[in-house]
């Protein structure tokens, strides 16, 4: 059986460590800074070439559909992606995701959270708090943030963001066991060679 990497979003480090480095103890796990997102040729290409430096090895994608190829990157030979559209999915779940969308609700991640001035401010361009606000408001109904309780939950920040955008955060407590089964059913394709989405 070839070696697996697991090249992932640094997004999800924290969560992915958790169990991969149990179940997976000879895999290779390769974290892709998630500002990339800011700039999806960018990430493509980033991943292209992390896929290219491993093409003796299985390669699984933990992502969702983050740049416009993202569905003909998974399915390369010897390689296979979690199922979902993105890092909110990968935790709640493709109902529970489905769920905030048509309710309007922005999900923030831990990653993303003590990243959220570089995020928002830098990348985004919402400098002008006004404008944010405004954007944000009309836009979301509710901000949440999904806590999946490897760190403390960041009162003070959630408490900053609350107070930039206008909007109370709310916190939801979320398990890994919704992102241990995605990985691990892209993991079983790998093994079975069904290079494609798990």
């Amino acid at each position: 059986m070839r070696t697996l990497s697991i090249i992932c979003c640094s997004v999800l480090r924290r969560e992915v460590e958790v169990f991969a480095l149990q179940e997976y103890p000879e895999a290779e796990l390769v974290f892709l800074d998630s500002m990339l997102h800011m700039h999806p040729e960018t990430l493509r290409q980033t991943i292209d070439a992390a896929l290219a430096a491993r093409q003796d090895r299985d390669c699984l994608l933990v992502y969702g559909d983050c740049h416009a190829h993202m569905h003909e990157t998974g399915r390369r030979p010897h390689c296979a992606r979690t199922s979902a559209v993105n890092c909110g999915e990968l935790l709640l779940g493709r109902e529970a995701y489905r769920s905030f969308r048509n309710e309007r609700v922005f999900l923030f991640l831990p990653e993303w959270i003590e990243r959220w001035r570089e995020v928002f401010i830098k990348e985004l361009g919402f400098s002008d708090q006004s404008l944010a606000r405004e954007f944000m408001q009309e836009s979301q109904r509710r901000l949440v943030y999904l806590d999946t309780g490897l760190i403390p939950v960041p009162e003070k920040t959630l408490e900053e963001i609350a107070g930039y955008f206008g909007m109370p955060v709310d916190v939801l407590a979320v398990s890994l066991n919704e992102l241990h089964q995605a990985v691990h059913l892209a993991v079983q394709h790998l093994q079975t060679g069904d290079s494609h989405e798990g």
